[in-house]
C-alpha cells in the first residue's frame, strides 16, 4: 500500500475501516502488528484530506457560488501551471492561484512544505478527476494589486498526473487537520522495518519482561562512570578525587552499579533510572514534573558517550519530539561531538551543530576535494541538464514567442497534409526562390490576441467580509514547536530555490466563438474541411484553440516520460548526498546525532548507514509509537525512552481513532507501562513548593520534595497573596462559543486579567506569570485584555515548561438549565500538566460544579478538587493580603478590582521621585500638577500626567497660533456649548477629554448627576434666583455621590456626601467677566459672617497653590458651611459638603465633577480657591 492517497480513495464518500489496536496484550506476530500500525498511520494522514473533498463535493451540490473552504479544508480557485522548477530535490511543477484576501503566507499553516493537496479541473470538480501533490515550497505573492495571485510549488504524486496545459482552470483543496509529511516519512520507514529483524522485536510485539543487558555493553562491561562525581583537583578534595578516578573503570555487568548516593550528582532515584539506562536493552525512565527528567538523561549521555569514546563505537541518536525539547537536551551536551539534522533551530549554539552549517564550513577544504574527486555526481549533474535541454526544446515548440508551428501538429498527426499545405503562403506573394512555408497567423486574422488579455478577463475577483476571511486564522498559525517545523530541512529548502525555470505560457492564443454551446466539437466539424481557409472566420480562433490542446495532449506524453527521467536522477543524487554525509559524520567522529522524531525517519537512510547501537527518546509518552518503531533501524540495540506517560498523549488528526479498540493515541512507552514492564520512576521533584506539589499526590503518589523547595528564599510566597500560594477560585459565569467554534469565557477572562494586573502591582514581574487555558478561543480573548506583556498559552503548548505562577483558565461552564460539558477538561494527562507547571503559585479560575457533573472527567477533577479543600483553598472570591500592613480584602467580582488597585486603604507611607507621598507601589502619582503654564493658569491635570489647562489661550498656544507671552485675558474660559463638544462620557462614567484626563486613567470616578441639561441651562439664565444655601435633604439637593473606585489608591471611608447644584443668580454675576480675577480666591470667614449680606463674597488674585484632592482637606474645612450668596464668572457652582467647585461640566443629562480636584488651600487657614 503506497503511503500517499489514491485519487479513489479521496473521491471515496465514506472513510476506510481502520484495523484493531489492542493496547493490553502482546501481539501474535510482527507481520499482523505492523500492518495494523501502518493502517491506523495511513488512514490519520489521509482521512483529512477525503472528508475536505467529500464536504467541498457537497457545497457545490448546494449551489454554492465560491466554495474557500472553512476551519476544516482550504480550498483555492483559479488555479493554473505557470511552468517547472527543475530543481536538485525533485521537478516543481509551480501553480499559481487567487485569494481574496491577503493570508500572512510566512506564519499560516496552509500550503506547508509537505502537505498533501488535491487537484481537479474546475469543470470536473471531483466527479471523476482527482490529482495528488504534496507541497514542496511555500507560496509567495507574485501579483501587486489588492488581491495579488499566489504562486506555489507542488511535487506530483504520480508523474502521469503531471499539467502542462497552462489554460486549463483547476481547483486545489487542502486539509486543515494535520501534517501529512510527518506521516509520510513514519510509512516509509515502516516498510524498512517489515523487511529486518530487530533484537527489541521480543519486546515490542511480545512484550519480553525480563531486564536484558545490550550485546554491545556485554562485550565491553567496564564503563567509564567518571563523569558522575563533578570535582576536578582545583574544587574537590582527595578522597572525592580517588572516587572519582575509581569510577573510571566499573564492571557493571558483573559487578553491579556501585553506591553513588553520596558522591554523584543525582539523587538515589536518578541513579536508579541512569543504571536502568546504561544497562538494560529496553529502558523506561518514568520523570513526574519537576523530577530532572533531561537532567538524568544528561547525565547517562555522558556515561555513554566517554564509552564510546573508550571503545570507538558508533554515534549515539538522540531524538525529540519537538525542536525545543531536542534543542535542550543538546545543549546541555555541546562538551561532546554534536551534529543535528534538520535546520529549525533557534539556538545560535546548536544551529553551529547543524549538519548544513558543518558542510558549509568544510566547502573551502576537504569537502571541495571531494566534490572535485566525485565523477559520478558530476555525470549524474550533466545528466540533469541534458533532461532540462529536451524540455525546453519540447517547451518551445508549443509554448514560444510565436504561433504553433504547422509542421510540428503535422508530425504528432494532429492536422493531415492537406490541412498543412493549405496553410501555405501563396508563391504570388513570396520570392520566388523561397519554398512556401505554412502560417497560422494570415489565417487567423483578427482572431489573433495576445495571451495576456485573455487570461485578464480570467481571473475575477471578489470581496468577502473581513470577519468571514479570518475568522479561523488566529488558531491556524504555525507554532515554533509545530510537527510542521520538525520536519524542516535547511538544505533542502537551499536546494529548492536553486534549479532552471521552465516556463509553460502561450504567448499568443485566439478568440473564443460566441454563443458555442460546445466549443470542442464545433472545432472537430469545422476540421473536416481540408482546406484550412473554408472554416468560417467566426469560427477560426475556437479552432486554433483546440490545435493548441490537442498538441498539448501529444506532448504531454514525452513530458511524463522526461519527468520520469529527471525524478530518477533526483534519487540518485539524493543517495550520493547521504553518503557524503555520512563520511562527514565519520570523519568529524561525531558522540551524538540529535534530531527530532520526524527526522528519524526523513533521514533513515544516512542515521542506518552510521549503524548506530543506543537511540534515546526525550519526551517519549508524548511520540507516537508508529514513530519509534519506524526508527528501530536493524543495528539498534537499546532503546531508551524517557518521559511520563501521566502527561500529554501524542496527538492524532482522526479524533476516533483515539478511542478504544484503536488507541492511536497511547504511546508505546504507556503501552509497556500497561503491559506491566519494568521501568524507572524519578521520585523527588525541585519545582513546586509542597503546598502546590500536594495537588499532584493523587497522580504520583510517593513524590518527594527536594530541600529546595522548602526554603523560602527559593520559593517566597506570592506578594499580595499572603500565604495563599494556592487558590481555586469558583464562579459559575456562562461560557459563549466562538465563529469558528472555539470556547470562551469572557468573565473568566476579565477575572483573571484583573488578577495577573493585580499581581503585577505588587511587584510580581510580568515574566514571571503565565496564564494557561485548554482552549484557543479562551487564549486569544486574554490576549487582547492583558495589561501586561505575562505569556498566555494553551495547556498543549506548555509541555515541558513552568514558571513561577501560573493562572490557569478551565473557561467550561453551561448556562443555565443547559448540561454539564467539559470538552478538553475530560482529558486527564491535560489535567496533570496544566496543574505542574507552578513553582510557587498556583490559581485556578473556572466552574468546579461543571467539571464535577461531568461523567468523563469528574474522576481526576475530584481528585484536583480535594487536594485545594484539604488546605481549604476553595472559595467564590480571592482573599487578597496588603503587601503592606497585612489587611485581607477580598475579590468576588470584576467590580471589586476598582477598589483593590494594589493594596488596602492604608498608604504605603513611601514618597516618590516626584516628591508626593506614595498611594501603591505601582500607581502614577495622582497628586495634582504644581507647574504654572505660558498661559497664567496653573496645569489641570495629575502630577503623572501631560501638563494642560481648557483655556483658549493655552489651545492656541499649544496650536502655535499664539507665541508663549502674548498678552491673554486671563480669565478667558470655554463656554458650556464648548465644552460640550469637546467633552463625552464614557460606559463608566469617565470623560474622555483630552484636554481633561488625556489617554491616563482617572482614580477617582462620580456617580452622574440626573441633571437636565436643557432646563439647567435654561434657569441660568432667568431672573432672581434663591442661593441661599440650604439644607442637604432639601428638594434643592439633586442627587448624593458615592466613589466608585479608590481616592489615592485607597478606598475612601467618607460614605455619601451632600451634593448641591447652586444656580447663580443673574443678579449676583454683575461682576464684569472681563475683570473678574482668575482664579477667584473666596473668603468662607467673610462669606460666614456676612451670610445674610448679599455680594459681601470678596474677589481677591493669589498665584496659584499647591491642589490637594478633595479627600485630603482636613475634615473641619470639609465641613464648613457656606450660607452666602456666592461670586460666580462660570456659570454653575456645585457645593459638595460645603464646599463650592465651579469645575463642573454638564453633558447629556449628567454632571461629572472634572477634575476632582477642585478644593485647594491657599494663603489663610480659612481660604478656598475654586479652579475655573
Amino acid at each position: 500500500m503506497p503511503e500517499l492517497p489514491t485519487p479513489a480513495e479521496v473521491l471515496k464518500e465514506t472513510s476506510a475501516d481502520p484495523p484493531l489496536n489492542p493496547v493490553d496484550r502482546p501481539w501474535l506476530s510482527k507481520d499482523d502488528y505492523l500492518a495494523a500500525q501502518y493502517g491506523l498511520l495511513r488512514l490519520d494522514a489521509i482521512e483529512g484530506l477525503r472528508f475536505s473533498v467529500e464536504r467541498y463535493i457537497c457545497a457545490c451540490r448546494t449551489g454554492a457560488s465560491k466554495v474557500l473552504g472553512d476551519e476544516y479544508c482550504s480550498v483555492y480557485d483559479e488555479v493554473r501551471v505557470k511552468g517547472f522548477f527543475m530543481t536538485k530535490i525533485a521537478p516543481l511543477s509551480r501553480v499559481e492561484f487567487s485569494t481574496p484576501y491577503n493570508v500572512q503566507w510566512k506564519t499560516t499553516k496552509r500550503l506547508m512544505d509537505g502537505s498533501v493537496v488535491a487537484l481537479s479541473t474546475k469543470k470536473d470538480n471531483f466527479r471523476t478527476i482527482c490529482k495528488i501533490a504534496t507541497v514542496a515550497q511555500r507560496p509567495y505573492a507574485v501579483g501587486k494589486d489588492f488581491h495579488p495571485m499566489i504562486a506555489v510549488d507542488l511535487i506530483w504524486a504520480d508523474p502521469e498526473d503531471a499539467v502542462i496545459d497552462p489554460t486549463l482552470e483547476m481547483v486545489m483543496i487542502e486539509s486543515r487537520n494535520g501534517y501529512f509529511e510527518a506521516s509520510r516519512h513514519t510509512m516509509l520507514g515502516l516498510q524498512h522495518v517489515a523487511e529486518t529483524k530487530s533484537p527489541l522485536d521480543r519486546y515490542i510485539i511480545g512484550a519480553h519482561l525480563v531486564d536484558t543487558v545490550p550485546e554491545f555493553i556485554r562485550e565491553n562491561p567496564v564503563m567509564d562512570l567518571s563523569s558522575l562525581v563533578p570535582v576536578t583537583a582545583s574544587n574537590g578534595s582527595q578522597a572525592l578525587l580517588d572516587v572519582k578516578e575509581s569510577l573510571k573503570n566499573c564492571d557493571i555487568v558483573n559487578k553491579g552499579f556501585p553506591a553513588l548516593e553520596d558522591v554523584a550528582v543525582l539523587n538515589e532515584s536518578q541513579l536508579d533510572g541512569l543504571h536502568r539506562i546504561i544497562s538494560n536493552e529496553l529502558a523506561i525512565v518514568q520523570g513526574p514534573p519537576g523530577t530532572g527528567k533531561t537532567f538524568t538523561s544528561v547525565q547517562a549521555l555522558k556515561v555513554l558517550v566517554a564509552n564510546r569514546q573508550k571503545y570507538g563505537g558508533p554515534p549515539i541518536i538522540v531524538a525529540a519530539h519537538t525542536n525545543h525539547a531536542l534543542d535542550q537536551l543538546l545543549t546541555f551536551c555541546l562538551e561532546f561531538e554534536v551534529l543535528r539534522l534538520g535546520g529549525f533551530t533557534k539556538s545560535e549554539d546548536i544551529k553551529k551543530c547543524t549538519i548544513f552549517e558543518r558542510q558549509r564550513a568544510e566547502r573551502g577544504g576537504r569537502q571541495s576535494d571531494i566534490k572535485s574527486r566525485n565523477n559520478e555526481k558530476r555525470r549524474l549533474e550533466r545528466r540533469q541538464k541534458e533532461v532540462i535541454q529536451e524540455i525546453k526544446i519540447m517547451q518551445q515548440d508549443v509554448f514560444g514567442k510565436r504561433l504553433i508551428d504547422p509542421d510540428r501538429l503535422l508530425e504528432a498527426g494532429v492536422i493531415t497534409q492537406e490541412h498543412h499545405d493549405s496553410l501555405k503562403i501563396s508563391s504570388e506573394t513570396t520570392n520566388a526562390l523561397t519554398p512556401p512555408t505554412a502560417s497560422f497567423e494570415p489565417w487567423l486574422g483578427e482572431s489573433l490576441v495576445p495571451m495576456e488579455i485573455l487570461r485578464s478577463a480570467c481571473h475575477t475577483r471578489f470581496m468577502l467580509d473581513e470577519d468571514e476571511l479570518f475568522k479561523h486564522e488566529e488558531e491556524y498559525k504555525l507554532d515554533e514547536n509545530d510537527t510542521v517545523h520538525a520536519a524542516s530541512d535547511q538544505e533542502e529548502q537551499q536546494l529548492r530555490i536553486k534549479g532552471e525555470w521552465v516556463p509553460l505560457e502561450h504567448v499568443w492564443s485566439a478568440k473564443s466563438a460566441a454563443g458555442l454551446s460546445n466549443s470542442s466539437r464545433a472545432a472537430q466539424k469545422s476540421l473536416k474541411e481540408e482546406n484550412f481557409y473554408a472554416i468560417k472566420k467566426s469560427l477560426r480562433g475556437e479552432v486554433y484553440r483546440h490545435l493548441q490542446t490537442e498538441l498539448l495532449k501529444h506532448t504531454t506524453r514525452k513530458f511524463v516520460s522526461l519527468l520520469r527521467q529527471y525524478i530518477n536522477v533526483c534519487k540518485q543524487l539524493k543517495a550520493l548526498t547521504d553518503l557524503q554525509k555520512w563520511e562527514l559524520v565519520q570523519r568529524q567522529n561525531t558522540d551524538i546525532v540529535g534530531c527530532t522524531m520526524t527526522g528519524l525517519a526523513k533521514y533513515r537512510g544516512l542515521l542506518a548507514a552510521l549503524q548506530p547501537k543506543s537511540l534515546l527518546i526525550e519526551e517519549a509518552a508524548e511520540t507516537r509509537e508508529v514513530d519509534i518503531v519506524s526508527a528501530l533501524y536493524p543495528s539498534i540495540e537499546q532503546l531508551i525512552l524517557i518521559g511520563d506517560h501521566q502527561q500529554l498523549q501524542p496527538k492524532c488528526n482522526v479524533l476516533w481513532l483515539a478511542s478504544n479498540p484503536y488507541n492511536f493515541t497511547v504511546s508505546l512507552f504507556e503501552r509497556f507501562v500497561k503491559l506491566r514492564m519494568q521501568y524507572t520512576m524519578l521520585r523527588q521533584q525541585r519545582r513546586m513548593k509542597p503546598e502546590l506539589r500536594r495537588i499532584l499526590d493523587p497522580f504520583y503518589p510517593g513524590l518527594l520534595d527536594h530541600p529546595v523547595v522548602l526554603s523560602p528564599n527559593s520559593r517566597p510566597d506570592i506578594p499580595g497573596m499572603g500565604d495563599k500560594s494556592s487558590w481555586l477560585f469558583h464562579h459559575e459565569w456562562p461560557e459563549e462559543t466562538s465563529t469558528d467554534s472555539s470556547k470562551f469565557n469572557r468573565e473568566e477572562a476579565r477575572m483573571i486579567t484583573h488578577f495577573a494586573s493585580y499581581l503585577v502591582k505588587n511587584d510580581t514581574p510580568p515574566a514571571s506569570i503565565t496564564i494557561l487555558t485548554f482552549y484557543n478561543g479562551q487564549r486569544m480573548l486574554l490576549n487582547k485584555l492583558k495589561e501586561y506583556e505575562y505569556k498566555i498559552s494553551t495547556v498543549d503548548s506548555y509541555q515541558g515548561e513552568e514558571n513561577d505562577i501560573i493562572i490557569l483558565s478551565l473557561v467550561r461552564s453551561p448556562a443555565e438549565h443547559h448540561r454539564w460539558r467539559c470538552g478538553f477538561l475530560e482529558d486527564k494527562h491535560r489535567a496533570v500538566v496544566a496543574i505542574s507547571r507552578a513553582r510557587r503559585g498556583f490559581y485556578v479560575f473556572g466552574n468546579f460544579l461543571n467539571v464535577l457533573h461531568s461523567r468523563s472527567a469528574q474522576e481526576h477533577w475530584v481528585e484536583i478538587w480535594d487536594g485545594f479543600a484539604h488546605q481549604k483553598r476553595i472559595e467564590d472570591g480571592i482573599p487578597l493580603t496588603c503587601k503592606a500592613h497585612g489587611n485581607e480584602i477580598w475579590v468576588r467580582t470584576v467590580d471589586d478590582w476598582d477598589d483593590n488597585a494594589g493594596g488596602c486603604d492604608k498608604p504605603c507611607g513611601q514618597t516618590r521621585l516626584c516628591g508626593h507621598p506614595c498611594t501603591l507601589n505601582r500607581l502614577r502619582c495622582s497628586q495634582p500638577c504644581l507647574e504654572k503654564l505660558p498661559c497664567g493658569h496653573g496645569c489641570q491635570n495629575y502630577c503623572s500626567q501631560v501638563c494642560t489647562c481648557d483655556c483658549v489661550a493655552f489651545r492656541a498656544i499649544s496650536a502655535g497660533n499664539v507665541a508663549v507671552g502674548t498678552s491673554t485675558p486671563a480669565n478667558t474660559s470655554m463656554s458650556l456649548e464648548q465644552r460640550m463638544q469637546h467633552m463625552s462620557i464614557e460606559e463608566d462614567g469617565e470623560p474622555s477629554n483630552s484636554m481633561v484626563r488625556g489617554s491616563t486613567q482617572v482614580s477617582n470616578k462620580w456617580r452622574h448627576f440626573p441633571t437636565n441639561v436643557q432646563r439647567q441651562d435654561a434657569n441660568l439664565h432667568r431672573g432672581q434666583v434663591s442661593t441661599t444655601a440650604q439644607s442637604g435633604s432639601t428638594s434643592n439637593v439633586r442627587d448624593t455621590y458615592q466613589q466608585t473606585t479608590l481616592v489615592n489608591g485607597h478606598r475612601s471611608n467618607l460614605g455619601p456626601r451632600n451634593v448641591r447644584v447652586i444656580q447663580a443668580n443673574k443678579s449676583l454675576r454683575q461682576l464684569p467677566r472681563s475683570k473678574a480675577p482668575s482664579p477667584v480666591i473666596l473668603d468662607t470667614a467673610s462669606l460666614q459672617n456676612n451670610a445674610s449680606t448679599p455680594h459681601a463674597a470678596q474677589a481677591v488674585t493669589s498665584p496659584s497653590p499647591a491642589p490637594i484632592i478633595a479627600d485630603q482637606v482636613p475634615a473641619a474645612r470639609q465641613q464648613q458651611q457656606v450660607v452666602s450668596s456666592l461670586v460666580q464668572v462660570s456659570d454653575i457652582l456645585v457645593d459638595i459638603d460645603g464646599v463650592v467647585s465651579s469645575q463642573c461640566v454638564i453633558v447629556d443629562n449628567v454632571s461629572a465633577e472634572a477634575p476632582v480636584a477642585a478644593v485647594q488651600p491657599v494663603q489663610g487657614p480659612e481660604e478656598l480657591l475654586i479652579e475655573l
